[in-house]
């Protein structure tokens, strides 16, 4: 916690402060659940069944790069790894942004709802 988290800590009164902590910072494993909940749950399930074919895929290929003898064989075998691994990484990159704009969505809702909070406070 640096010096301007602690100060909006003490800014806000008992009530913020359970509010704020059930709907704080989440971890890794809470944010990569997270990818499952949503309208777009159904879609994470289907490209993450994705990622784990191509990973296997990807890995056969690459064993199979490892013992070919025939060098056309080596060649067709590489590109079939690389291609798989490939999209898995490209798999992953996109989970790890959807998890940051994720995160940023919660990060302006909890704003929101402050702004909300203190305008039911001060009567506007």
């Amino acid at each position: 916690m640096d010096d301007l988290d602690r100060k909006i800590e003490e800014a806000l009164n008992e009530e913020d402060r359970s509010l704020m902590s059930e709907f704080g910072e989440q971890g890794l494993w809470a944010q990569l659940g997270g990818l499952f909940q949503g309208k777009l749950a159904w879609f994470t399930a289907i490209i993450f069944i994705i990622a784990t074919i191509t990973v296997a895929i990807g890995l056969y290929a690459a064993w199979k790069f490892a013992t070919v003898d025939d060098m056309t064989a080596m060649v067709r075998w590489g590109g079939l790894a690389w291609a798989g691994l490939t999209v898995q990484m490209m798999i992953k990159l996109w989970s790890w942004m959807r998890m940051e704009s994720n995160r940023v969505i919660r990060e302006v809702k909890r704003l929101e709802l402050q702004i909300a909070r203190l305008q039911a406070n001060t009567g506007g």
